[in-house]
């Protein structure tokens, strides 16, 4: 049995960054150290040390740590920027010793088929790799007589030789690709408490976007229970990251002043604008470069190209819509994947739903949008929910 002493993460996106690769490199180094404050899965004092070790990183485990190999190896699952990584052992760069562990490990695995896969970056090691495979490989033939494939092996041997000497390992555990939160800088996602907003978060967070959550309320149109549930998807979304804010916006009066000035038909543009107009207020003060929303082309009536161009022409920041291109099946799937759907299901009473006309617009123009503007207090509406927002953290800071 595989006894991990270290584990090696490999990259595969962050490796083509060029001479800005050290600082992608940095950054998923630094979110590696902050697992056990980003994820809470595994107990302190797991990793002794993680270094940069040609092309990869490779943490060292504390004896804490090595008795938790499978907590870690969930952990990593959820951190951006990591291609895949393996549960290895660390041995000296002898080949007998090394022929004589990997007949140890495997002496209780049931197994049909097998290769070894040796790789070097140790320019000194006296023999090839294509060697080793075909020593270690007689030697489980000698043993077990089972045939080697290449192509579909069920065991499958790994030998990396680094200067720093061997690592032995059995499987490669996917990672999530992508790049490092963080990385990318911050930026406010939108984060309501439906299907669509935590799966953009999640493609945010995926491009390396530490985000900074907006959420937007009608109380006493609307009960607690809806702001819950946000904090229930932020603190999920957490797995992803290190801890982060969650602005409450009160959006009640806003909607109070629509319903008595516009024109029913233009409810839901009229919300959609003061809702980016308050995110662009509070990515001022975080010093964040764009807004992420959940929309979908087509989805509903707000989301036209017509509709999604008046909205946008409210403020100056850049609004992202990682969804645009996906139907609803294809953001269910991803929302099961990332363990957000189950919360987002649950039945609750969302802001954008509350006075909505028979007949929205669905090719709104701007200068018609604008008129119906021309009534009400824009900055003064926007400057009283600024002022009664509520600021949060995901976790305790």
């Amino acid at each position: 049995m595989l006894d991990p002493t270290h584990i090696i993460v490999h990259y595969a996106e962050i490796g083509l960054k060029g001479k800005n690769r050290a600082y992608f490199e940095r950054k998923l180094k630094e979110n590696i150290k902050n697992i056990k404050i980003a994820l809470r899965r595994v107990r302190q004092n797991t990793l002794e040390s993680i270094k940069l070790v040609q092309g990869r990183l490779i943490i060292t485990l504390s004896e804490e740590g090595k008795n938790q190999p499978d907590a870690i190896a969930s952990a990593l699952k959820s951190i951006f920027g990591i291609a895949y990584f393996c549960l290895a052992e660390h041995h000296p760069a002898d080949l007998s010793l090394l022929r004589s562990r990997v007949l140890e490990i495997t002496s209780d695995i049931s197994y049909q088929t097998f290769r070894i896969t040796a790789r070097k970056s140790y320019s000194n090691l006296p023999v090839t790799t294509q060697k080793i495979n075909e020593d270690f490989g007689e030697a489980l033939i000698e043993r077990d007589h089972k045939p080697v494939s290449l192509k579909y092996p069920e065991l499958n041997v790994h030998l990396d030789f680094l200067t720093a000497g061997a690592y032995l390992y059995l499987v490669k555990h996917a990672g999530p690709g992508g790049l490092p939160v963080g990385s990318s800088g911050r930026a406010i996602v939108m984060l309501s408490g439906g299907l669509d907003s935590p799966v953009a978060a999640w493609y945010a967070q995926h491009r390396g976007i530490h985000p900074i959550y907006v959420h937007f309320h009608s109380i006493p149109y609307t009960s607690e229970a809806s702001t819950e549930k946000v904090r229930q998807l932020a603190r999920i979304l957490d797995k992803f990251q290190r801890p982060t804010k969650l602005y409450l916006v009160p959006f009640a009066t806003i909607q109070e002043a629509i319903l008595k000035s516009a024109e029913p038909r233009f409810r839901v543009i009229l919300y959609r604008r003061f809702m980016v107009r308050i995110a662009e207020v509070i990515a001022e003060q975080e010093n964040c470069w764009g807004i992420f929303t959940g929309e979908s082309l087509g989805q509903v009536a707000s989301q036209t190209m017509e509709n999604m161009y008046v909205v946008q022409q409210a403020v100056r920041v850049p609004i992202h819509r990682p969804l645009i291109g996906m139907d609803k099946q294809e953001i269910i799937k991803k929302a099961q994947e990332i363990e957000t759907h189950d919360t987002s299901i649950l039945a609750h009473e969302d802001c954008c739903t509350l006075f909505i006309p028979k007949h929205p617009v669905t090719k709104a123009r701007l200068v018609d949008i604008e008129r119906q503007e021309s009534a009400l207090k824009t900055q003064e509406l926007v400057d009283q929910a600024i002022k009664n927002t509520q600021l949060e953290y995901t976790t305790e800071k």
